[in-house]
């Protein structure tokens, strides 16, 4: 009994830690400027680095909200950028499965519950930076 309240202490926790870490878009802005800049552009245009390389063009990602009767498509977003959920109307990614190498980075020092809450709070502050950057 003492383990299961420990074990839902820490859940909550956990969940409070992610709230508030999603909270922070400057956690968001950092993570974009790591993992999307360089395909997508640092103003997420899509004109980055690699951009000219890639067989498929990044998105402007500051269309997303115009391109859906402006309503940004945040679950949408989420699962794309996590890649560990297919959407069956994208088909197959270019993309990387950012929220396997999120998870890799999180490791297990918070446990197998702890670390997902970690990488869906790190995906949670992208795509909220993602959506501040709409026109």
């Amino acid at each position: 009994m003492r383990r299961t309240r420990l074990a839902i202490a820490g859940v909550a926790l956990g969940m409070m830690a992610s709230t508030s870490i999603a909270q922070d878009t400057g956690i968001g802005s950092d993570a974009y400027t790591a993992a999307c800049a360089v395909c997508h552009g640092s103003n997420g245009k899509g004109g980055g680095e690699f951009a000219d390389i890639l067989t498929v063009k990044p998105p402007d990602l500051t269309m997303l909200k115009a391109k859906n009767d402006g309503v940004f498509p945040y679950l949408d977003v989420f699962q794309i950028v996590d890649g560990r959920t297919s959407i069956r109307a994208h088909g197959t990614s270019a993309m990387p499965i950012w929220g396997n190498t999120f998870k890799q980075e999180v490791g297990d020092f918070a446990g197998p519950f702890g670390s997902e809450l970690l990488v869906r709070a790190r995906t949670t502050a992208l795509v909220d930076y993602i959506e501040s950057i709409q026109q």
